[in-house]
């Protein structure tokens, strides 16, 4: 067992009784005893007292779920996402978000285990084809970390404010559909404005344009508008 404790974010309406909670409740405890269940975050300073932090994903997509304050989690202490959904959740944005693994509503307790277990012994816990063509495109992307910060800060001034919007909401996962609902603006406004933000940044896919934004958007531009 583990010295520190894990600490589960629940959303404000989760039933803390029903079977699968205590399931998972239970799975955890063979982990370590010490489980704190929470709908809001620990203090910051009190932070470092948790192995590992699991964020009930129930329903939501990364676009949700990876919000300012749980990428910032994410950059210091171990994150997990919890009673995931295959179709609203999308790994690569989770892992490029620094998210350690995902598990899913659907996963036997034997596979929660295993997976906090290998979260815990610094693993990450996703399945194999994400992670091997997330290297693959972060591979790709090498010779364009070579640029000067002066030249991404030129980037980054041509963009325009909808263009940032469209970005920041790209970097969380959302689909087009979802950003144009967000903006109030057409599929088709969004795929010009994509398009447009790759060739600004001199990016080739919505992975390098995600990525570019996590490293080179300041955190006040990353945005809805």
């Amino acid at each position: 067992m583990i010295s520190k404790s894990l600490f589960v974010l629940t959303k404000y309406h989760t039933d803390l009784y029903n079977d699968d909670f205590l399931l998972l409740l239970k799975v955890l405890e063979t982990v370590t005893p010490k489980v704190k269940v929470d709908s809001r975050l620990p203090a910051i300073d009190s932070r470092a007292n948790f192995a590992l932090f699991l964020v009930d994903a129930a329903y939501s997509s990364c676009s949700e779920l990876l919000n300012e304050e749980i990428i910032d989690l994410a950059k210091s202490n171990h994150v997990a996402l919890y009673n995931a959904m295959p179709t609203k959740v999308h790994e690569q944005t989770a892992l490029l978000a620094n998210i350690k693994g995902i598990i899913y509503k659907k996963d036997e307790p034997e596979n929660t285990f295993k997976g906090v277990r290998r979260i815990l012994s610094g693993e990450l816990w996703f399945c194999r084809k994400t992670m091997s063509k997330t290297l693959s495109e972060l591979v790709q992307q090498v010779p364009n970390f070579v640029k000067t910060p002066q030249t991404d800060l030129v980037s980054l001034n041509v963009l325009t404010a909808r263009e940032k919007s469209v970005i920041s909401l790209l970097a969380k996962g959302a689909k087009n559909e979802d950003i144009a609902n967000t903006l109030n603006i057409s599929c088709h406004t969004v795929k010009t404005h994509i398009y447009s933000a790759f060739r600004k940044t001199k990016s080739r896919n919505r992975i390098e344009l995600a990525n570019w934004a996590q490293r080179f958007m300041p955190a006040a531009s990353i945005v809805t508008r």
